[in-house]
């Protein structure tokens, strides 16, 4: 059986990734203090209870290329966000959508949706393609390019 103070850490080292080597979950079990068994059990579990709903290889996407992200805010009528939201996290392009309350009267938006590209040029043509093909031109959106990356991780497990 695997302790809180082992949980941590096991869930500290996965949100860091799996390390690059023959026997990642090897080397994770040895660095959690637990043996290999437990540690995939222990992973089984997260798995099943849907704590974790897969594994993947994460990409620094400015390594690759991709330099550009626009953040598209968007004002979206309360009773047609859920749909609108649903559809445009369908899209490719699109790597995070969330509904956010509207910070009225300054800030209407409600729909918060992130897009990645090589070039400011292809963001803002991904979005115009995204729009045009799912008929939402009819939707008030404003586009924050980003300027400068400070810190840029995924999800992370205190402790």
């Amino acid at each position: 059986m695997i302790d809180i103070n082992q949980q941590r850490k096991i869930m500290k080292h996965l949100s860091r990734g799996l390390p690059i080597c023959d026997e990642p979950y090897k080397e994770l079990a040895e660095k959690s203090g637990v043996t290999e068994e437990l540690l995939l059990e222990f992973v089984q579990d997260l798995v099943e209870t849907n704590v974790v709903s897969r594994f993947g290889m994460v990409i620094d996407q400015e390594s690759v290329g991709y330099v550009e992200n626009a953040i598209v805010v968007w004002d979206i009528p309360d009773e047609e966000v859920d749909q609108i939201g649903a559809l445009l996290g369908l899209q490719e392009k699109i790597s995070l959508c969330y509904r956010r309350k509207r910070q009225l009267p300054d800030w209407p938006y409600n729909l918060f949706t992130l897009i990645h590209g090589k070039t400011k040029q292809e963001v803002l043509a991904e979005l115009n393609h995204i729009v045009s093909s799912n008929g939402i031109e009819n939707y008030a959106c404003d586009v924050m390019i980003s300027t400068e990356t400070f810190k840029h991780t995924g999800a992370r497990q205190d402790g």
